[in-house]
């Protein structure tokens, strides 16, 4: 069965050889499809998002979704200059290879100031991941792009991610 994310370590986060079974998002984090920002809670394999593959912002099918039952669990809190709010695992990877809980205010996330990053208890019963099929794994939540907990270690690390919503008429 493995380990389960149901007291958090020292850190606040899953035990070490948790993931992929401890999947780390809120399920009403917003996740950008074509069709504009959907929970990821109610996303679907197949269901098409936004990530980087090959360096270039694609669509995506998603390839694999996975939700993991929790208790006591804690969760980083990250405020965004942008208004955003993002509750995920502290082990949850970003995008250019750092975990949440790497995250302090002033630091930026995907081009974006970080105005406030706490650890908080989780009021939900799982958490939630999905899988592009894209080379990172990455997707954008909240209007950043993070990294998935179920790509594969060897996934391409996105260092200068472009966010969708900076994009203006081409």
């Amino acid at each position: 069965m493995g380990p389960r994310c149901l007291d958090p370590d020292e850190r606040g986060t899953c035990p070490t050889g948790c993931a992929p079974l401890c999947i780390c998002a809120d399920p009403d984090t917003p996740i950008a499809t074509p069709l504009g920002e959907r929970a990821i809670a109610s996303l679907r394999e197949g269901d098409l998002v936004y990530s980087i593959d090959r360096g270039a912002l694609v669509v995506v099918p998603i390839v694999r979704t996975h939700s993991t039952a929790v208790a006591h669990h804690s969760v980083m809190r990250v405020e965004l200059s942008s208004g955003a709010s993002l509750l995920i695992s502290p082990g949850h990877p970003t995008a250019d290879g750092r975990r949440f809980a790497d995250l302090r205010p002033a630091d930026v996330l995907d081009g974006v100031a970080i105005t406030s990053a706490e650890l908080v208890p989780y009021e939900h019963a799982a958490t939630y991941d999905i899988l592009p099929a894209s080379d990172t794994g990455a997707y954008f939540a909240g209007g950043v792009l993070i990294g998935s907990t179920l790509a594969p270690a060897d996934a391409a690390r996105v260092l200068e991610p472009t966010r969708p919503y900076d994009r203006g008429p081409d």
